[in-house]
């Protein structure tokens, strides 16, 4: 019960940065469908009876003495009493944050709403609603801000009764309508164009219209009918794309009077648009559950008739291709669950509570298994975290299937620093915060995480780009992960970690993490207190912000976190429901403007195979002392300096058809429920056979021991190659292990060849050329028995870059996240950058 009501107070509080609050949803009004994110779509809850009933824990901190004290720059309640809030900033080098209070009905719908703007960082705020239409002093607007991804001055609303589009040009100094023509026009959801910012989608949900406008909603054109859901439409990749008009988007089949599972279709269309200018993608897909597109790849769902699912892929708008996953339990559904533009990883839901996590080659169409058992929640809350700043690396919770508790298997949590090529136990702190020895030694004892299952998923796993290294979560040392979690640290990229603060937080990290924010949260007692630390949370100090205490529902920044002023967002504990907001600002905190000399060079490190080598190559990053309380400052450019590594074991994953010997680490070994492809079908002269390896996606190592690993070229023309398992060679060896070998016996084939070849000779030309004819007809036209690893396939270029600076990075584009994990994170499609 405590679990649910904790679960509805997170669940309550959408008050969120622009792009930063998602959460995994399933296909709406479908049953299938390969799940993505969305923050479109919010549950609403009461709040008030669940905070009576959270418990509050005491808690223990160091602290130190710093330059000086934090300043309350501004306390703003309102006092509307609407249950819910909304928070947008709009984006660095702007004072500007808006705030959108509002009330739903039971169907969620807005029935009460107030705007409000600050031009003074937080310190004040005014309610502008009545500004934005001349004609209407209380406008009731949609619970959404929709942004423009290419100029973040831009912001719109629409009407929640009216046909009417509310938006400016310049963060609110100037609002515009728009009214729909015709009037029956009525959108809820809005979709800009990433690169044309008088360009949006938009969909009707009273109809199930899809319309566009490339003026801003001065004009709309309908595109299509029958398009049921936000995750029905999507504006294309321009860079895949070549075009930035492209819109693809799923219709029901117009003959079908059902519109029920499986039924659509996927068009696209570009500029000029027109209700009949719709081309179908993939004539050869056909009907489907859904589908979702990023970059260079679009998945979607197919059920036949027979209930089959099945996972198809489009790689660089090529025709479709079935996902080859090995796996020969029935598949029930897919979630992409992470990708950039050299990999993807999906989740194959295998039966109700069995889900395991695969990882694809370049093209999306091989799969390896990356790691069984993962925690996957029915509500589609997952727990699988990327961490920012450090290439590579990411977490998750996985079932412990071994223990004797079947109907409830504990949890542990594991840790990757390869793209989920190898995965570890977290390595538990040898300390806790009062200094006492732990006695903790994996694999018996080690630590673990809340993630997005968890009453806890507020915080996730947090990390950021601006602040390489550093890893903030909730967690447990033990056997399994338990309540009651207090905070940990760490400070290089989840190799080592400490307790840093007991019970839960809330947590922000600013100034590109030369300052770390926490206060209670709502599972704790309401407070006017937080804490905060300049040296990386080695010591921590208390700041009152105030008389009145606080139930603190968030601590944010804007969206870069490269400032130092920070807000708190939450409820007083008693009285009306009101939200409030203070602004706290810490640059008073710093000793001085950081120089050259407060910073030194820091290497990420794999500590479980002992080297500076991730993914293909040795990254220096500039980082500030940590025991220098001193300001990075707005204008701080990061350095990354990065060296090419020889490939060793750690480069490479499992290939198709074969899995880690123990589930998640190991030797990759031949799995035997896996039927492979025939090699030689349609006439091929070679083959490429695998060794069990492939290079993980997105590693750049060169020479070394790949030689060992890569596929051997075979001729179709020889005899039939035995392939199976080795059982030489431990993990992390230098040569490949549970690897396949061609069968021994070519040196006396090719003896016998050569004495055959004499007698020929011998004989008379004629006979040499009527042998040959023989042998050229047997290899063309006969089929070879055998199985194969891996098919020959074009080589791919190596699709990276090297960056020197942070603002070199910040220009590079960036997919749409496919899930958050919990929803604080941007995902980067450079393949090694941090």
């Amino acid at each position: 019960m405590a679990r649910k009501l904790l679960s509805s107070v997170a669940a309550l509080l959408v008050v969120a940065v622009a792009l930063a609050e998602c959460a995994v949803k399933p296909f709406p009004g479908r049953s299938k469908g390969p799940w993505v994110q969305s923050q479109r779509e919010f549950e609403h809850t009461p709040v008030r009876e669940v905070l009576k009933e959270l418990e509050s824990f005491p808690k223990v901190a160091r602290a130190r003495r710093e330059s000086g004290d934090p300043v309350t720059d501004g306390q703003h309640q309102f006092d509307d009493g609407y249950q819910f809030a909304r928070i947008h900033y709009s984006g660095e080098e702007s004072n500007a944050i808006f705030v959108l209070t509002y009330d739903v009905d039971t169907n969620g719908v807005p029935i009460h709403t107030n705007l409000y703007r600050s031009l003074d960082y937080g310190s004040s705020f005014t309610n502008i609603e009545a500004s934005l239409d001349g004609n209407d002093p209380d406008p009731l607007l949609w619970y959404n801000f929709y942004v423009s991804d290419f100029n973040k001055n831009m912001l719109a609303f629409p009407s929640a009764t009216l046909p009417k589009l509310y938006y400016t040009l310049d963060e609110g100094a100037q609002w515009k309508v728009n009214s729909f023509t015709p009037a029956t026009i009525n959108p809820r959801t809005l979709l800009w164009n990433p690169q044309e910012d008088n360009w949006i989608i938009a969909h009707d949900s009273t109809n199930d219209h899809l319309y566009v406008t490339q003026n801003l909603g001065q004009d709309w054109t309908k595109i299509a009918d029958f398009v049921d859901t936000f995750f029905d439409y999507q504006w294309g990749d321009p860079d895949v794309d070549k075009d930035r008009s492209m819109v693809y988007y799923n219709t029901y089949d117009t003959n079908d009077a059902t519109r029920g599972d499986n039924s659509v279709h996927l068009y696209t269309q570009r500029s000029p648009y027109a209700a009949d200018n719709q081309a179908e993608f993939d004539s050869n897909l056909g009907k489907h559950d859904g589908f979702f597109l990023t970059g260079p790849y679009i998945f979607a769902q197919q059920t036949d008739e027979a209930g089959t699912v099945s996972l198809l892929i489009s790689y660089n708008r090529k025709p479709f291709n079935k996902a080859m996953i090995p796996a020969s339990d029935p598949h029930v559904n897919y979630l992409v669950a992470h990708i950039n533009s050299l990999q993807a990883m999906v989740i194959v839901q295998h039966a109700s509570t069995v889900h395991n996590l695969y990882l694809s080659d370049v093209t999306g169409v091989y799969f390896s298994l990356s790691l069984p058992d993962i925690v996957l929640e029915p509500t589609r809350a997952l727990d699988l975290e990327q961490i920012e700043g450090v290439n590579g690396t990411l977490v998750a919770n996985q079932y412990v299937r071994s223990s004797p508790d079947v109907a409830n298997p504990p949890i542990r949590t594991l840790i990757t620093l390869d793209n989920g090529g190898n995965w570890e136990l977290v390595r538990p702190p040898p300390e806790d915060i009062n200094n006492f020895p732990t006695n903790c030694e994996p694999p018996l004892c080690s630590l673990h995480f809340h993630m997005g299952t968890s009453e806890y998923a507020r915080l996730g796993v947090y990390s950021q780009d601006t602040a390489p290294g550093i890893i903030i979560a909730h967690g447990n040392i033990g056997e399994q992960l338990s309540d009651n979690p207090d905070l940990y640290i760490s400070r290089d990229g989840g190799n080592n970690w400490e307790e840093t603060l007991v019970n839960s937080w809330g947590v922000s990290v600013a100034d590109h993490g030369g300052l770390i924010v926490a206060t209670k949260d709502y599972h704790q007692t309401p407070s006017n207190e937080i804490m905060y630390s300049c040296d990386e949370g080695f010591h921590w100090r208390p700041y009152s912000f105030g008389a009145n205490q606080l139930t603190v529902f968030g601590v944010i920044t804007e969206p870069e976190e490269h400032t130092t002023i920070v807000s708190l967002y939450g409820i007083r504990p008693t009285g009306p429901i009101n939200w409030e907001i203070i602004t706290i600002n810490f640059t008073g905190i710093f000793d001085r403007v950081c120089t050259p000399s407060d910073y030194y060079n820091w290497r990420p490190w794999d500590e479980y195979f002992g080297e500076d080598c991730i993914l293909g190559s040795s990254i220096e990053i500039t980082r500030r002392k940590r025991d220098q309380c001193c300001l990075n400052g707005n204008t701080f450019v990061r350095e990354f300096n990065y060296t090419i590594c020889k490939c060793e074991a750690e480069d490479f994953e499992c290939d198709y058809g074969y899995e880690r010997a123990d589930g998640f680490n190991g030797a990759c070994i031949l799995d035997p429920e896996v039927t492979l492809p025939e090699p030689c079908d349609g006439g091929a002269a070679f083959y490429m056979q695998s060794r069990g390896y492939r290079k993980i996606a997105g590693d750049v190592c060169v020479g070394g021991d790949e030689a060992n690993y890569a596929p051997t070229n075979q001729s179709c023309c020889k005899n039939p190659v035995t392939v199976g398992p080795t059982s030489t060679g431990p993990s992390g060896s230098t040569g490949p292990t549970g690897s396949t070998a061609p069968a021994q016996g070519g040196k006396s084939d090719n003896t016998k060849t050569i004495a055959i070849g004499v007698v020929l000779m011998i004989v008379g030309i004629s006979a040499i050329l009527l042998l040959v004819l023989v042998v050229f007809f047997a290899c063309k036209h006969s089929k070879m028995q055998r199985r194969f690893l891996r098919l020959a396939t074009e080589p791919q270029e190596s699709q990276f870059a090297f960056h020197n600076s942070e603002s070199d990075r910040e220009s590079s584009p960036e997919p749409e996240r496919l899930l958050q994990l919990p929803s604080h994170q941007d995902e980067d499609d450079d393949p090694i950058l941090p």
